[in-house]
């Protein structure tokens, strides 16, 4: 069993399936966009995700210094989460960055909330000093069930309670199957998302059946599992160096097995990390700002931060 929680790639994993449509096409040269698409129950079964839209966004050289192309990508993630949202961005707003701050890869949630412009205050307190072309919008980074003592689920399910918001949009860290999908990959889908699956604390999941609004989930594969690589690793060797039926069947069970060794639950993820959080939460938090404040420029919300 290879652990991802990219749709796309538990589809490439499982091949062509009834019930599951992809579409690929290309944003602009060097960001490409794949649309995964589970529309039935055997489709659910086949990759293991719930009936939605996930979408992910794919470029190698995403948070590597391009200012053109990260900004393309906020732009075409901004895209997607407007066409997602649809009229459930007319409404107010919450933003919720899942993770732990004191874990670098699983910081990544709570580095959106920081970045992202919010201004629900700003309607209540101030409404006829506001510029009317903002969005309603708050965030909150409710932490983790090991700093908090309290499941990050009733947490979100409280302040939805108090604010009764037309949308959420939650924010975690993912894992990848393979290496070069770390950093370079974002999605977004609207089926929701259980808190801490990219680590493999998988809680409760946020969504629209458990907070009766629905549920973005935007994320970023930030970790690999030591287990994933060294099958990934053992399949490529085998590939280029056949081997007899009878060793390849043995060789097969060994990779079976990997998941449950000492170990396998280690997770991988890149040296230059607290970077790559910075980077992407910018790229990630420019998109929420162009998608929930739609009559502003992003030049003009960096402006009103300031």
């Amino acid at each position: 069993m290879i652990r991802t929680d990219l749709a796309m790639e538990a589809v490439e994993y499982a091949g062509q399936i009834p019930g599951v449509s992809v579409i690929s096409d290309e944003v602009m040269p060097g960001l490409k966009r794949v649309r995964v698409t589970v529309e039935t129950e055997e489709g659910e079964r086949a990759v293991g995700k719930k009936r939605g839209i996930y979408v992910t966004l794919e470029a190698p050289d995403l948070a590597q210094g391009d200012v053109d192309l990260d900004e393309a990508c906020s732009k075409a993630l901004a895209a997607e989460i407007t066409y997602m949202a649809g009229d459930a961005l007319d409404g107010s707003i919450l933003v919720v960055g899942l993770g732990n701050r004191q874990v670098t890869p699983d910081s990544l949630g709570p580095a959106v909330c920081d970045l992202v412009f919010v201004t629900r205050h700003m309607h209540e307190y101030a409404p006829d000093e506001i510029d009317q072309r903002i969005g309603v919008v708050s965030a909150i980074a409710p932490g983790v069930l090991g700093v908090t003592g309290i499941e990050t689920g009733e947490i979100v399910s409280g302040v939805v309670e108090s604010l009764k918001p037309s949308l959420v949009i939650a924010i975690d860290s993912l894992a990848s199957r393979a290496l070069e999908r770390v950093r370079t990959t974002v999605q977004v889908a609207n089926t929701g998302i259980a808190p801490g699956a990219g680590i493999g604390n998988k809680r409760k999941a946020l969504d629209k059946e458990s907070l009766g609004v629905p549920v973005l989930a935007i994320g970023v594969p930030l970790v690999v599992y030591a287990s994933t690589i060294a099958q990934e690793l053992m399949d490529t060797a085998l590939k280029q160096a056949p081997i007899d039926r009878r060793m390849n069947d043995r060789l097969q069970k060994v990779l079976a097995g990997l998941n449950d060794v000492d170990g396998a639950d280690m997770i991988v993820t890149p040296k230059e990390i607290d970077k790559v959080v910075q980077d992407l939460a910018r790229i990630i938090a420019d998109a929420l700002n162009i998608a929930l404040h739609r009559n502003l420029t992003l030049e003009e919300t960096r402006r009103y931060m300031h």
